[in-house]
């Protein structure tokens, strides 16, 4: 039985991630989403990616604010018949951890880090946590989400079409490794190159 996958989104309405599963899924194009499916493909297409996704345990929450509400939501899916596999959240910085008059931003950004690290192990599931990084390729607020991860990845733009997936530390394998995407902006999709 699939576990549920449940994608924590504080970056962009539901509305949004739902548009681009379908674009994927469907092979229908962003634009006529947007403008208005015109053809029978599309239509299809259209079509097959909302069966599918209804018949999913895709659970995707664009209202959760702060680390509790984020846990407490995971939990109850955990516990429940679907079960828990994979959490995505995007992003970490945006996530609220509330500390007090004491806690600085760096304080709390580590404290909803280290949450999520725990959450994992506590319901035995994936975490990939989204961040953004600074100049010098670092995650910006806190040190502590590179000292937390199990494993980073990190998205390097070549040019317009072409990515390249980074893994510059893994605990549980080998460091160093990287492998170039194709972006396919139509349907915001990576493909393999």
């Amino acid at each position: 039985m699939k576990k549920g996958i449940l994608i924590v989104s504080l970056e962009m309405p539901a509305s949004q991630i739902i548009d681009r599963l379908v674009a994927r899924i469907g092979n229908v194009s962003l634009r006529s989403l947007a403008e208005g499916v015109r053809t029978e493909s599309e239509l299809a297409g259209m079509q097959r990616a909302l069966s599918i996704l209804r018949r999913s345990n895709l659970i995707i929450r664009d209202d959760l604010y702060d680390i509790q509400s984020i846990c407490s939501v995971a939990r109850a899916m955990s516990k429940s018949s679907m079960g828990l596999g994979v959490m995505f959240i995007d992003y970490i910085q945006l996530v609220r951890c509330e500390l007090g008059k004491d806690g600085t931003r760096e304080r709390e950004v580590a404290e909803v880090s280290r949450s999520l690290r725990l959450l994992g192990l506590e319901l035995g599931c994936l975490v990939i946590g989204i961040t953004q990084l600074n100049e010098q390729g670092k995650a910006r607020e806190s040190r502590a989400i590179q000292q937390d991860a199990t494993c980073i990845m990190t998205l390097e733009i070549d040019t317009e079409d072409n990515r390249k997936i980074n893994i510059p530390f893994q605990r549980n394998g080998p460091c160093g490794v990287s492998t170039n995407l194709r972006f396919n902006g139509r349907i915001a999709s990576f493909l393999n190159s």
